[in-house]
């Protein structure tokens, strides 16, 4: 265990390392060895070995990349398979800087690397892991404490009647021109007399997903969705087969976790 004693340094970890001066991939594997001795370090010296590991289906939890490989540039592989993973990237030259930064980038190191280099943003991925843990620890017991005022059914609105529908009746909700419209499974539209950060809170998390600012979907009502462009993921819903919602890059990876749960 390395001499800062967290215990996220004892969890086995998958770790890519993409590098193809071999004598910098002796030093890097060395120092993390060293750092997360119970590990396991995937690596790659190729653009094609990197776009074999990508397939391989494992989840890596971390990866620190050279950026000028002997097929070309690693930002052509992060292109087709947008990594899901903190990356540290590498590299002789400046440049490349700020394209690193769309594709998870946690640091950019300049080369020659020595060892303390690689201990200090180790030791910036720990810092980060623990925030979030903590975090994530904080917004489950908030989810625990929101659950018991989550509705299973809403007031809504079709002329000057007022109905109740079950939430598990609603296909999506959206604004359009400040009003808010629920769209139930047959294809009926109301009005909601809410705001969708309102209903957000207050709809089961299990059931229902903000895709953007526009739009909370319930599960059975997105027919399909696809990778589209720049890292978005774009659905069709039911009712709304020609058109398509999409989800921001940012929260692709949060659909992608809450559709499998």
């Amino acid at each position: 265990m390395h001499e800062n004693g967290n215990l996220t340094t004892q969890i086995a970890m998958n770790i890519l390392l993409v590098e193809h001066d071999e004598n910098h991939a002796k030093l890097l594997t060395q120092v993390l060895a060293e750092y997360f001795p119970m590990s396991s370090i995937e690596f790659c010296q190729t653009n094609e070995e990197l776009r074999i590991a990508l397939n391989t289906g494992i989840l890596y939890d971390l990866a620190l990349c050279e950026v000028e490989l002997r097929d070309g540039l690693i930002f052509e592989i992060f292109q087709e398979s947008l990594p899901s993973f903190p990356v540290v990237f590498m590299s002789a030259y400046d440049k490349y800087w700020s394209q690193a930064m769309a594709y998870n980038a946690i640091d950019y190191l300049r080369k020659p690397i020595g060892k303390e280099e690689v201990n200090r943003v180790l030791e910036k991925y720990e810092a980060l892991k623990l925030h979030f843990l903590k975090r994530f620890s904080a917004e489950n017991n908030s989810r625990i404490t929101k659950s018991a005022f989550q509705k299973d059914r809403l007031i809504a609105k079709k002329g000057t009647n007022y109905y109740v529908v079950s939430t598990k009746d609603i296909a999506f909700i959206y604004t359009e021109s400040r009003i808010v419209f629920l769209i139930d499974r047959t294809g009926e539209r109301y009005t909601v007399e809410r705001s969708l950060s309102e209903l957000e809170i207050e709809l089961p998390s299990r059931d229902f997903f903000r895709v953007n600012r526009k739009f909370i979907v319930h599960i059975d009502a997105i027919l399909s969705f696809k990778p589209s462009f720049k890292g978005k993921i774009a659905l069709e819903l039911l009712h709304l087969a020609k058109a398509e919602v999409s989800i921001s890059q940012e929260n692709a990876a949060q659909f992608k976790k809450w559709i499998e749960e």
